[in-house]
């Protein structure tokens, strides 16, 4: 898989064109990798690519991952930046969500982490857990924020069919909590970690100040990327490509100098569509100017009314030309983008 991946590398090089302003270890556990596995990729993407000096390095990983030694590896090949997955700080609800660590773990791997001098941490929550009550909730974030971390994800539990959460529900061994008590954890969410100083940037996504994630907010922002790896997709501006996501089929398809992805060219709707999907997520919103100018599409003519409908229910408000969501309009924002979009 790794010598699949440093060759992708030397295949796509021509791919991106500028400075590279981050690479993200992710999608997956790539903590599981030895230091010298990720070492030679990271040496492929210096050299097939131009590699800006400040860049942001991120690494996703388990806290039972992360011994002190294998911290001081990635940190010498050059990742300065973590995001863990810990997912609560309550060792009931980690076994519940089938976690191989401990909260004492995930402790410890921050405790070392610092200490190796990776001080840039996103730690992951999980909220909207059945039988967890606000009190419990509550604890979880204090704890959390105990740990200054400089970056918070934290996503809503999703319980899909074909899966142990989905079997666990259809057989009644596990009961879904309602939408209103997550959104109520949502909300308090928001406004606790506001009070702790970080700033609530993107719908499930906290900062303190300067710690933005560049990385994700390249998605959020059109950006240019290309991903390697099984699965991995990538954009360009105008085209998006999709790599296969079955291991043996890529680890062969490289090997052998065959096309291991699949491509779609964005239409002028594909691209307005993306646009707002995109960036009602953010605190940047999205730009009715730039929708005109960019892409023609004159938003206010098509859903006039419903802008101002979410405007009265203080679901978003102007920034000059902006329509910028709030807290509440964020907990929405999927079902507000689809009304915002073009029109068939």
């Amino acid at each position: 898989m790794v010598n699949a991946i440093v060759k992708e590398a030397e295949l796509m090089k021509g791919y991106i064109q500028e400075p590279v302003e981050t690479i993200y270890f992710g999608g997956g556990t790539p903590s599981i990798l030895s230091p010298a596995q990720l070492e030679k990729i990271t040496e492929a993407l210096y050299k097939h690519f131009s590699i800006n000096g400040s860049i942001e390095f991120t690494l996703e990983a388990n806290p039972d991952d992360l011994s002190k030694s294998k911290l001081k590896d990635f940190a010498s090949i050059g990742v300065n930046r973590l995001s863990i997955g810990t997912q609560s700080f309550n060792d009931r609800v980690l076994q519940l969500l089938n976690r191989s660590h401990s909260v004492q773990q995930a402790i410890e791997a921050i405790e070392n982490s610092k200490e190796v001098g990776i001080t840039n941490i996103s730690l992951d929550l999980i909220y909207g857990i059945p039988d967890q009550n606000m009190n419990q909730w509550e604890v979880n974030l204090d704890q959390l924020t105990k740990l200054q971390p400089t970056h918070v994800s934290c996503y809503a539990l999703t319980i899909e069919e074909r899966t142990v959460f989905g079997n666990w529900a259809k057989k009644g061994k596990l009961i879904p909590k309602e939408d209103k008590l997550t959104h109520e954890e949502y909300a308090f969410m928001v406004r606790y970690l506001e009070t702790k100083g970080f700033e609530h940037y993107e719908v499930s996504n906290f900062a303190q100040p300067g710690y933005i994630s560049k990385h994700n907010s390249s998605y959020w922002l059109q950006k240019s990327y290309l991903g390697l790896g099984p699965g991995a997709h990538s954009f360009n501006g105008e085209e998006r490509h999709f790599t296969i996501s079955n291991n043996p089929t890529y680890i062969k398809g490289i090997k052998n100098n065959q096309s291991v992805f699949s491509k779609e060219r964005l239409t002028a709707k594909e691209k307005i569509t993306e646009y707002i999907l995109t960036g009602i997520r953010t605190k940047w919103g999205i730009d009715f100017k730039e929708l005109e100018e960019q892409f023609g599409y004159e938003i206010t003519q098509q859903h006039h009314s419903y802008i101002k409908s979410i405007v009265q229910l203080k679901l978003a408000n102007f920034v000059g030309n902006r329509l910028v969501l709030t807290s509440e309009g964020y907990f929405l924002s999927d079902s507000i983008a689809l009304e915002l979009i073009p029109e068939p």
